[in-house]
């Protein structure tokens, strides 16, 4: 009995360790494009993703279970909180659900309840992970996905793909836009912006020359493939993380940063800059992207938006979704109308005119409040605030270089999703990324345990 006991223990322990989190998001993160892969093979799409991510609720819930109960005495930080209140209203939205069918049973864009739970267990695991090596393997991990989406991405600008596009079928392929393995051109544009902050990040930072070239090379590609999506919500990520990366490297150049270091990022940054340049350049004349797209939206702004809808019509019918999701926020408000339940914001409106409805609120935040409510709503606001905060004293205290380095490069990452966002709602083939770049930036040594005095605090960073 005691040596079962002491073989169930030591798995419990193999579990919680920080190497199998590792293992946990390193699966997960390759699984997905993989998975597709086969999936497209055989003309299926979401088949795989969508139970990938549910498992990994399902594992997630039960490991971190295992440490908490298994680890007494622990310190406990706002992540844990955080985590503990996103499952918590994530339930509570699913329990009180207008259209509960849709909730536990629908396919439509597979807002089950344990794939929040898998975005949520992602995101703990990161906190994680302290490793300074296993950290760097993760940013190779989001490289080596880069390589996935984009070899695909590319092959469809030139009319090359597994199967066509299954959303917006005639307009994506008869245009040879760009998708990658994630079958809509804007879920992929908001992908691509994670994926080319990676990227370009690793060329800014990296010490070692062939994988600076080597990211360099990848990340110009992956724009490339950014702007063939023709997503304009990918060109609000993309000036977002060039915004962020201006404002850190004055702010860096403000606290004293080595001159030599500041001016090869600089330099590198006008080298992306040029690279970027020339391919939308080649995007425009030989391929006809942005012009359409530049000349949609002059459009909108005059006034003329989506099928006739005047201003409610801008960003492709945006403004007429948002205000139909929002006019069922004082009715919902405290969980929301439930997890999937986005398309019933039109179909219950009475004064409903049946112009068009749709299953995603296409603005992230505004989708958290009109499906889960106010409390997660702030629940998740507060987890990018603490992220935003935490990170950027970590790129600016670290007297670790490389720790800076990694921390900054999820920073980029973190701003360019965050600012997209206000305009996409993302599904189970990309949001997984994110939450695992927002774990990685709360890793616990870059924390505050909950409830520490000022005294141990300083007497914790002494130490470190």
């Amino acid at each position: 009995m005691e040596q079962i006991k002491k073989r169930i223990s030591d798995f419990f322990e193999l579990i919680t360790s920080e190497r199998f989190f590792f293992y946990y998001i390193a699966f997960v993160m390759i699984a997905l494009p993989v998975t597709e892969i086969f999936d497209e093979l055989h003309s299926m799409i979401f088949a795989s993703q969508p139970i990938i991510v549910e498992m990994a609720g399902y594992f997630g819930i039960f490991i971190f279970a295992v440490h908490f109960l298994k680890h007494q005495g622990i310190k406990y930080y706002l992540s844990d909180l955080l985590y503990f209140l996103l499952f918590v209203f994530a339930v509570l939205s699913a329990v009180f659900s207008h259209n509960k069918y849709d909730t536990f049973h629908g396919f439509y864009y597979d807002e089950w309840l344990f794939n929040f739970v898998g975005y949520f267990s992602l995101m703990l695991a990161g906190t994680m992970i302290q490793d300074k090596q296993l950290r760097k393997k993760l940013i190779n991990i989001f490289i080596l996905v880069t390589v996935i989406q984009v070899s695909f991405g590319v092959l469809q600008t030139f009319g090359i793909s597994l199967r066509e596009c299954y959303f917006d079928t005639e307009i994506i392929m008869s245009a040879k836009r760009s998708y990658g393995l994630i079958q809509h051109s804007n879920w992929f544009g908001g992908l691509t912006v994670l994926l080319f902050a990676c990227t370009s990040g690793a060329f800014l930072y990296t010490q070692n020359k062939v994988m600076r070239n080597a990211c360099y090379i990848i990340s110009v590609i992956c724009f490339y493939t950014l702007i063939s999506a023709e997503a304009r919500l990918a060109w609000v990520g993309v000036f977002g993380y060039l915004l962020f990366l201006a404002v850190s490297i004055i702010v860096m150049k403000r606290k004293g940063l080595e001159k030599e270091k500041l001016m090869s990022i600089i330099k590198r940054l006008l080298v992306l800059l040029l690279g970027m340049a020339v391919v939308t350049v080649i995007a425009i004349v030989f391929f006809g992207r942005i012009i359409e797209r530049v000349q949609q939206t002059k459009t909108e702004m005059s006034g003329d938006g989506f099928i006739h809808m005047g201003r409610e019509g801008m960003g492709s019918g945006r403004v007429y979704i948002w205000k139909q999701g929002l006019k069922s926020v004082p009715d919902h408000w405290a969980f929301g109308i439930g997890l999937d339940n986005y398309r019933d914001v039109f179909l219950s409106d009475s004064e409903f005119d049946g112009m068009f409805t749709q299953g995603k609120g296409h603005n992230e935040y505004i989708h958290y409040l009109v499906t889960q409510g106010v409390f997660q709503l702030i629940t998740y606001l507060t987890l990018l605030i603490h992220t935003a905060v935490t990170g950027v004293k970590n790129v600016i205290k670290n007297d670790d270089n490389e720790e800076r380095y990694l921390n900054w490069i999820l920073m980029g990452m973190f701003f360019g999703y965050t600012a997209q966002a206000f305009f996409n709602s993302s599904v189970v083939n990309v949001v997984p990324y994110f939450w695992i770049t927002v774990g990685m930036l709360l890793t616990k040594k870059n924390q505050r345990p909950l409830g520490s005095s000022k005294k141990n605090r300083e007497s914790s960073a002494a130490k470190h």
